[in-house]
């Protein structure tokens, strides 16, 4: 019995090997397919000056990374009550300034051109009055884009 089984392990094997039969010829790729492949296999560098949508915030990571070198990006979430649409755009530098606009149920809301270095979550927080001691850089940031 074990003989048969063995037998039959090698002819599964065998056929497996040989492709049933079939005559394929197995050619090693060349450098230029090898490249290509590994080309293909590399996930596309996006343009770090081309706005980036990240939706509707389900992964926060993507506006804040994007707004903490100020990279053109932007991002929709709904307000508390469930019915407030609110849009925040980091539209990227202009005039050594990071350009920051809010818009509130499609209407804009803030137009701020913040000192480079100075956009962050707490002073986005702070546009929203929650108070993280940046009023005034919000204050003043946002009054020039007016």
């Amino acid at each position: 019995m074990k003989k048969i089984l063995s037998f039959s392990l090698f002819i599964v094997l065998a056929l497996t090997v040989t492709g049933c039969g079939s005559k394929k010829t197995v050619v090693a790729p060349t450098n230029q397919e090898t490249v290509a492949t590994q080309q293909e296999a590399v996930t596309p560098v996006v343009d770090k000056l081309a706005m980036v949508d990240c939706g509707t915030g389900q992964d926060p990571s993507c506006f804040a990374n994007r707004m903490n070198e100020c990279l053109p990006v932007t991002i929709q979430m709904m307000g508390g009550d469930k019915t407030t649409k609110i849009v925040m755009t980091i539209l990227g530098v202009e005039n050594e300034k990071c350009h920051f606009q809010r818009k509130i149920n499609d209407v804009l809301n803030l137009n701020c051109f913040f000192p480079k270095g100075t956009m962050n979550m707490d002073t986005l927080d702070q546009t929203f009055g929650n108070d993280k001691g940046l009023q005034q850089v919000v204050d003043d940031a946002c009054k020039s884009g007016w």
